[in-house]
C-alpha cells in the first residue's frame, strides 16, 4: 500500500551557522501531510529568527485547518503583529497532500516547486531536457511574505495530482543560485537533471521505495557541492512522493511555545539535518 510521504535535508551555509531556510513536515488528524518550506531573507540571527516563526506559525494554523492560503495569510499577519518587520521578508511553499497523491498548495513567491516524473526504459542514456522533458513547474499564488501585504489574503489555493512515479521537488535558491569559480550559476535545468536521472523506472501504479526516493537528494546535493567546491548560501530541498508505506517516525520536529522572534534566535544554529515525515 502506498502513502504520501516528505523526505527533505537541510544544510547550513555553514556549519552551526544560524539558518534562514526552514522545512516543517506535520501529519494531520485526517492523515493527510501538511509541508511547508520557505527561506527567510538575508543571514545571520534575524533570519534564522524569522524563519523558526514562520515555520512555527504555519504549522499551528496547518494543524487546526487551515488551507494553505490561509495558513500563510494567518502567520504573517501574527509576525506583523509582534512588531515592524523593517526589510524583512520571506518567500514560502505551502501544501497539504492525501494519500492519493492530490496536493493542494499555495506558492509565496518561493522558486518553483517541480512536479518531477520518474524515468523510463525510453529515457535510458538521456538527460532531462529542461523542465519540459522532466517535469513541470509551480509558480507563484501569491507575494512573497512582507509585512507590506499583513492582514490581506491574497494566497490563492491550488491543486494537483501527482501521477504514479511522479514527485514532488521543493527547494530554496541556495541550491539553484550555487555559483562555480568562473561565476555561473548551477541553475534549476542542472538541479531537475541531477534529480531525473536519479529516479530510475518506475511501474505504473506502483511508488517508490523510501531508499530510492532519498537517493534523489543525495545525487542532487552531492551535483551542487561538486559544482560549487564551497557554500556561499543556505541549501535545503524537499521530495514528496507516493511510496510503500513502513514503520517509523514521522521526523517532525516541533518548535517550542515561544512566539516572540528574539526568544527563537538561539535554536537557529544547526548542523546539516535530514528527515522523512
Amino acid at each position: 500500500m502506498n502513502g504520501i510521504r516528505a523526505f527533505w535535508r537541510i544544510s547550513p551555509s555553514r556549519p552551526g551557522a544560524m539558518c534562514g531556510d526552514w522545512i516543517d513536515v506535520a501529519r494531520l488528524a485526517d492523515g493527510r501531510l501538511a509541508v511547508s518550506m520557505g527561506d527567510a531573507a538575508g543571514h545571520g540571527d534575524q533570519a534564522a529568527a524569522l524563519a523558526l516563526v514562520l515555520r512555527r506559525l504555519l504549522r499551528e494554523r496547518l494543524l487546526g485547518g487551515a488551507d494553505p492560503g490561509q495558513a500563510l495569510g494567518g502567520a504573517l499577519a501574527e509576525v506583523a503583529e509582534l512588531g515592524d518587520m523593517g526589510e524583512m521578508y520571506a518567500t514560502a511553499f505551502v501544501a497539504v497532500a492525501a494519500a492519493d497523491g492530490t496536493v493542494t498548495y499555495a506558492n509565496a513567491g518561493h522558486p518553483a516547486p517541480i512536479v518531477l516524473r520518474s524515468r523510463g526504459p525510453w529515457d535510458r542514456g538521456r538527460t532531462a531536457p529542461g523542465h519540459h522533458g522532466a517535469g513541470r513547474s509551480l509558480g507563484p499564488t501569491g507575494p512573497l511574505l512582507s509585512d507590506l501585504f499583513a492582514g490581506a489574503a491574497i494566497w490563492s489555493n491550488r491543486t494537483l495530482r501527482l501521477a504514479p512515479g511522479e514527485s514532488l521537488f521543493l527547494y530554496t535558491d541556495g541550491l539553484t543560485e550555487a555559483r562555480n569559480s568562473a561565476g555561473v550559476e548551477f541553475g534549476p535545468d542542472r538541479l531537475v537533471d541531477a534529480g531525473w536521472r536519479q529516479t530510475g523506472s518506475s511501474t505504473p501504479g506502483r511508488g517508490r521505495g523510501p531508499s530510492a526516493v532519498s537517493g534523489v537528494l543525495e545525487r542532487m546535493f552531492a551535483e551542487v557541492a561538486a559544482f560549487t567546491q564551497r557554500a556561499s548560501d543556505d541549501r535545503s530541498a524537499l521530495v514528496l512522493a507516493c511510496v510503500p508505506e513502513v514503520d517509523g517516525h514521522d521526523g517532525d520536529r516541533a518548535l517550542g511555545d515561544s512566539g516572540r522572534l528574539g526568544d527563537t534566535i538561539r535554536r537557529g544554529a544547526a548542523a546539516e539535518q535530514c528527515g522523512v515525515g
